[in-house]
């Protein structure tokens, strides 16, 4: 049995971003895992270190992983710059659902 070797396909500081992106992969039949790195706290003597996730793919797969990271990113944009508009209208409109 071959040792696989994995590459890093992109790094997110948002680890529900990293788990999307690997379930996009894995659903392509790629094989991909998400790797957690930093620390969100700091040591008494340096800066925090922000924390950080690796989303890792097979090697040899990673011609057909990039186009779809780089989708998956451009969509996660997408349904950011959406939801934060919804938000702003709802504001707008005086509803308050909360109330």
């Amino acid at each position: 049995m071959n040792p696989r070797t994995f590459t890093v396909a992109t790094t997110t500081t948002d680890h529900l971003t990293a788990q999307r992106l690997v379930a996009v992969l894995t659903e392509a039949g790629l094989d991909a895992f998400t790797r957690a790195g930093g620390a969100a706290s700091s040591s008494g003597l340096g800066a925090a270190e922000r924390a950080f996730f690796d989303v890792l793919v097979a090697s040899e797969s990673m011609e057909q992983a990039a186009p779809l990271v780089a989708q998956e990113l451009e969509a996660i944009e997408r349904d950011a710059a959406e939801n934060e508009k919804a938000a702003e209208e709802e504001a707008l409109s005086g509803e308050n659902p909360t109330a």
